[in-house]
C-alpha cells in the first residue's frame, strides 16, 4: 500500500454525461446507482483499497453541495477534496486537470468516476515506478456483451468506441494510441517506429479505461500549453508520439533559454527532465530494457509511456446507457466473485419497507416500499420508490422517488429519478426519463419516453 503521499489521486466526476442524456438530465453522472451505490463509490474505493488516504474530485459547480452529500453517507476512509470548477461539464479531462494544478505538487493518478472496476491499482503504481515513466495507462479486455442482452432504448446498434492500442512485447512501451475512427482502411507506421521497436501488437480488442499514473513534468507542460483539451483524446497520443523524438539541440546547448521565447509545444522536452540522481542511476546501472542494439536503456528515451494490461479481473467504463445498464446486471455477481473484497452491494436496507413475498436478486434501497402480490427478480430498486400491489418487475433499474402503480408489468427497463408508471401500464425495454408521466394503461416497447426538450443539450 501507498501510505505516504508519493502519489496525489483526482477523481474526474465534473462530466454531464453526454453520451446518456436520457439519464443525466437533472442528475449528476457520477450519483447514476450503480447497484445501490452512486457511480463516484467504485473509483474511490478502488483508490481506498490502494492505501491512499485523499482524493481529489473534481466537479462542477452546480454538483459540489450534492456530490458533498452523497460523500458524506459513503463511509468511506478516504479523504476527499471537492473542488468545484464553473461549467466542468463543457471542459475537457484535460482542460480540467490545468485548472486545479496548483492543489498538485507530486507525480499523481488519474480516474474518470464511470470506471467500474477490481484491478490492483498498486500494480500499476509499480509500473510506473519502475521505470520512472512519463505516462503509465491502465489497459482493460473490451466487455463483451451477451448474444441475449438487450439495451432499454431504440433497437439501434450501439458501436462501441475502437481503440488502437500499440505495446511493445517485449518492454510493454505503449507506443501507439489513437482511435479506430481516424483512419478508413490502413494504419501507417513510421519507419522510426519500426526500427526502434521490432515486435509491437496493435491491439483492437483492449479498453483504454482511463486511469493514468502521471508525471509532474506532464502536468507543467500541460499547464504551459492550453491547445490541449482531453487527456485520452489529445494529450496522451501526442505524449506518446514524443517518445520518438530527440530533444531539439537549442534545448541540450542552452538550459536556460527562456521557455516564453519557444514553442512549446515543439519545446516539450523543456519540460521532460529527468531529475539528475535517476539519471545517473539509470547510466550506471547494468539494466537495459531491449537487446537489439547496444544503445542506452529505453534508448535514451526521456519520454517513456507504458501500457498496464490486466486480465482476469472486471472492467468497464459506464459512459453509455449500454454499459450503464449492463454494470448494473454484473455488479452483484461482479463483487460476489471477487474473493479479495466483501461485497458492498447490500440485499435490503434496513429502513425499506417490503411486504412482497416473491422476490428474487434483488437490492432495495433506502425507504423504499415494496407492496404485497407483487413479483421481483434480478432488479435494483432505489431509495424511497414506491411499487404498488399486483405490479411485477423483472431486469430493471428503479431510480430514486420512482412511483410504479398498481398492475404494471416492467422488464428491462430503466426509469429515472420521480418518474410515475401509473396503473396498468406495460413497458419492456424502455427508458423513463426523470420526472417523466407514463399514462395509464399505456404500452411500450424499446422506446425512451421523456420530453423531447429534456434530451437536448445546450
Amino acid at each position: 500500500m501507498f501510505l505516504h503521499k508519493e502519489f496525489q489521486a483526482v477523481v474526474l466526476a465534473g462530466g454531464g454525461g453526454s453520451r446518456m442524456t436520457e439519464l443525466t438530465f437533472g442528475q449528476h453522472k457520477c450519483l447514476l446507482p450503480i447497484g445501490n451505490m452512486p457511480m463516484v463509490w467504485y473509483p474511490l474505493q478502488l483508490l481506498e483499497r490502494a492505501g491512499f488516504k485523499e482524493a481529489i474530485v473534481v466537479v462542477s459547480e452546480d454538483m459540489e453541495h450534492n456530490v458533498s452529500l452523497a460523500l458524506n453517507r459513503l463511509n468511506l476512509k478516504i479523504k476527499t477534496d471537492i473542488v468545484a470548477i464553473k461549467d466542468a461539464k463543457d471542459l475537457g479531462t484535460a482542460d480540467s486537470i490545468r485548472l486545479i494544478h496548483e492543489k498538485i505538487h507530486t507525480d499523481f493518478l488519474v480516474i474518470s468516476c464511470d470506471l467500474i472496476t477490481n484491478v490492483d491499482i498498486c500494480e500499476i503504481l509499480n509500473l510506473y515506478r519502475k521505470h520512472n515513466a512519463s505516462i503509465t495507462a491502465l489497459m482493460l479486455p473490451a466487455p463483451k456483451l451477451p448474444e441475449d442482452f438487450v439495451t432499454p432504448g431504440p433497437r439501434n446498434k450501439q458501436k462501441p468506441e475502437t481503440d488502437l492500442i500499440g505495446i511493445d512485447n517485449k518492454t510493454g512501451r505503449l507506443i501507439f494510441l489513437a482511435s479506430a475512427s481516424d483512419f478508413e482502411e490502413t494504419i501507417n507506421i513510421s519507419q522510426t517506429l519500426l526500427k526502434k521497436h521490432t515486435s509491437f501488437t496493435i491491439h483492437s480488442k483492449l479498453m483504454d479505461a482511463h486511469l493514468y499514473v502521471i508525471n509532474k513534468w506532464v502536468l507543467d507542460f500541460l499547464v504551459h500549453n492550453i491547445n490541449f483539451s482531453t487527456l485520452k483524446g489529445e494529450l496522451l497520443p501526442y505524449i506518446v508520439s514524443k517518445q520518438l523524438s530527440k530533444p531539439p539541440k537549442q534545448c541540450i546547448d542552452d538550459k536556460n533559454t527562456s521557455i516564453v521565447r519557444v514553442d512549446l509545444k515543439d519545446d516539450i522536452f523543456r519540460f521532460a527532465t529527468e531529475k539528475p540522481l535517476d539519471e545517473l542511476i539509470r547510466k550506471m546501472s547494468a539494466y537495459n530494457d531491449h537487446s537489439t542494439d547496444l544503445e542506452d536503456a529505453y534508448h535514451g528515451d526521456i519520454i517513456r509511456c507504458y501500457a498496464h494490461i490486466v486480465n482476469g479481473k472486471f472492467g468497464l467504463r459506464t459512459n453509455t446507457i449500454q454499459m450503464y445498464h449492463f454494470a448494473n446486471a454484473k455488479i452483484p455477481d461482479w463483487w460476489s466473485n471477487d474473493n479479495n473484497e466483501q461485497s458492498p452491494i447490500s440485499n435490503i436496507s434496513s429502513t425499506a419497507t417490503i411486504r412482497s413475498t416473491q422476490m428474487q436478486d434483488c437490492h432495495v434501497d433506502d425507504n423504499a416500499f415494496i407492496d404485497n402480490k407483487t413479483s421481483l427478480k434480478q432488479s435494483h430498486i432505489g431509495p424511497n420508490a414506491v411499487v404498488q400491489s399486483k405490479t411485477r418487475i423483472s431486469q430493471s433499474i428503479v431510480m430514486e422517488k420512482v412511483t410504479i402503480k398498481q398492475r404494471c408489468v416492467i422488464h428491462n427497463c430503466i426509469l429515472c429519478n420521480g418518474c410515475i408508471i401509473e396503473e396498468g401500464t406495460e413497458l419492456k425495454d424502455c427508458v423513463v426519463g426523470p420526472q417523466h408521466l407514463v399514462t395509464c394503461g399505456s404500452q411500450h416497447t424499446c422506446e425512451v419516453l421523456t420530453d423531447p426538450d429534456k434530451l437536448i443539450e445546450i
